[in-house]
């Protein structure tokens, strides 16, 4: 049980279960649990957990703005 997100105290199952429960972008897994929401400093650890979770490419950050 690491500690990932010190700012928001979100542990690495946190994510893990944020995933398993369909987050698949750094801005699913800020919603689900709060991680990376603050200064930043653990989006690396966010992201890898993402990858090692997921089949899906992981995507950095939701685009806002842009029409399609």
């Amino acid at each position: 049980m690491a500690l990932i997100c010190h700012c928001e105290a979100v542990r690495d199952r946190a994510i893990v279960k944020a995933i398993h429960r369909g987050a698949h972008t750094l801005g699913d897994v800020q919603a689900a649990c709060g991680a990376a929401t603050r200064c930043g400093g653990c989006e690396p650890a966010v992201l890898e957990l993402l990858e090692r979770h997921t089949d899906q490419a992981v995507s950095l950050r939701p685009v806002f703005g842009l029409s399609a």
